[in-house]
């Protein structure tokens, strides 16, 4: 008899979770993304994600920072690899930004205006989690 193996879901994501459109590597935006925000991402195990159906894995890269002083555990993934995507129904995103932990409204605005400064950086939209389809895998660790 075979044993069935399932994920449980945090039953609350606490974060941000932002869609980030950039045309250059993934080392290449953590370069900037440290400098600019003052974080220290650096490189993770990619994250392999197997299809069932297609009888093929995707591995996507992932950068990962943790903040002792805020309490965050911040990462970096891409959302494309090969023709596939980590979160299928968000195309058009090169990388996904998770910031995990309790973030004020004022931290996250200052955040994001950062962020859209980068110049190498074309677009980044708030998404909201809860609402995605693929949030399984999203969830790191």
């Amino acid at each position: 008899m075979s044993k069935k193996k399932t994920i449980a879901l945090e039953e609350q994501f606490t974060g941000l979770l932002w869609a980030i459109v950039a045309p250059l590597k993934e080392y290449q935006l953590g370069w900037h993304i440290n400098k600019v925000l003052g974080f220290e991402l650096k490189k993770a195990d990619d994250m392999e994600l197997i299809h069932k159906k297609r009888h093929k894995t995707s591995v996507y890269s992932c950068y990962k920072y943790e903040s002792e002083l805020d309490k965050w555990l911040v990462y970096v993934v891409s959302n494309k690899n090969s023709g596939e995507f980590l979160v299928p129904e968000v195309r058009q995103a090169d990388y996904f930004l998770i910031i995990r932990g309790e973030i004020s409204v004022q931290r996250e605005e200052e955040l994001f205006v950062k962020l859209r400064s980068i110049p190498v950086i074309q677009l980044v939209v708030k998404m909201n989690f809860d609402l995605l389809k693929s949030k399984a895998n999203l969830m790191i660790d």
